[in-house]
């Protein structure tokens, strides 16, 4: 899996995930809240094994669903638009825990220090 995190010209949160079977951006406007949150998900998922994160834009929301076993973790991503219709598969993805969540602390830390 691979993920990169920037923040595009109108100061929303660009997030690339890609695995061998799939490519997705998932964005969030609700800068810096969306990085906290997503950091906030990688701490409950290092101490109970599942950890979850909201990435909010005008017209719905991203669902971030972490799950750790082990040294491996599972990212689920969900997309809703409309809540009478629920949640639609964005993306998901297995790769090595630490790795993940070293990628993700540096990004936001990054970027919250670019915007500062």
């Amino acid at each position: 899996m691979q993920i990169s995190l920037t923040i595009d010209d109108n100061g929303h949160y660009l997030c690339d995930l890609a695995d061998e079977n799939e490519h997705r951006t998932i964005t969030a406007s609700n800068v810096p809240e969306a990085g906290d949150d997503l950091v906030g998900a990688l701490d409950d998922c290092q101490a109970e094994g599942f950890g979850e994160s909201l990435w909010y834009e005008p017209a719905g929301r991203y669902r971030w669903m972490l799950r750790r076993s082990g040294d491996r973790l599972t990212v689920v991503v969900m997309w809703c638009e409309n809540p009478v219709v629920g949640y639609q598969h964005a993306f998901r993805g297995e790769c090595e825990f630490r790795w993940f969540d070293e990628t993700v602390r540096d990004a936001v830390r990054r970027l919250g220090a670019a915007q500062s």
